[in-house]
């Protein structure tokens, strides 16, 4: 049994108008195409963005709040570890998202130590 081969052009010659044309014709095809995905895309991306930052607001609080629930030295050092979870990585030389995903916690606990309302002083009687 044989196998019928193609028949290869060399580079110096060109292909047939036809040819051009079919290449031309599919390739607008697919550009229309990805076009009509994207803007599909993006329409569903808008009318779920409110709902998704209304969550990631929410998750964002009680996440604070429960952080601020902890006392200091926890919060310090557990944001300590974090940090240096994250410089480990950067001197291992993980990819970046890595060393990003090390400090996130780090610079969330920081910033429940300083958004932590402050305790209301008693006044002596």
């Amino acid at each position: 049994m044989t196998v019928a081969r193609r028949e290869q052009r060399s580079s110096d010659t060109t292909a047939p108008a036809s040819d051009r044309r079919g290449h031309i014709t599919s390739a607008v095809r697919r550009v229309s195409g990805l076009v009509g995905i994207a803007r599909a895309s993006a329409a569903m991306l808008i009318a779920r963005a409110p709902g998704t930052m209304r969550a990631t607001r929410v998750g964002a609080h009680s996440t604070t709040s429960a952080l601020q629930s902890l006392p200091d030295p926890t919060l310090r050092w557990l944001a300590a570890s974090s940090a240096g979870l994250s410089a480990g990585f950067y001197l291992a030389g993980a990819p970046r998202l890595f060393v990003a995903a090390g400090v996130a916690p780090a610079l969330l606990m920081g910033a429940a130590i300083v958004l932590r309302p402050n305790e209301p002083t008693r006044t002596p009687r």
